[in-house]
């Protein structure tokens, strides 16, 4: 795959406590988290933050901007 081009996710309902869909997850490997540098080589996860970009129907997660 090139770097920056689309990758098919498949979303996975989570039920809350009264049996309603109450979220979704996604699975990212642990390679692509550590080329986007979100996790360290040892696997430490980074702080990230989520942004909700509804203009543009995405949801971008990086790292903070802080770390």
């Amino acid at each position: 795959m090139k770097k920056n081009e689309g990758k098919p996710l498949k979303l996975s309902p989570k039920k809350g406590g009264n049996g309603y869909v109450s979220s979704y997850t996604v699975s990212i490997g642990v390679a692509e988290l550590r080329n986007a540098g979100l996790i360290s080589e040892d696997g430490t996860p980074f702080r990230i933050e989520k942004i909700i970009d509804e203009k543009n129907h995405q949801i971008i997660i990086r790292k903070n901007a802080g770390e």
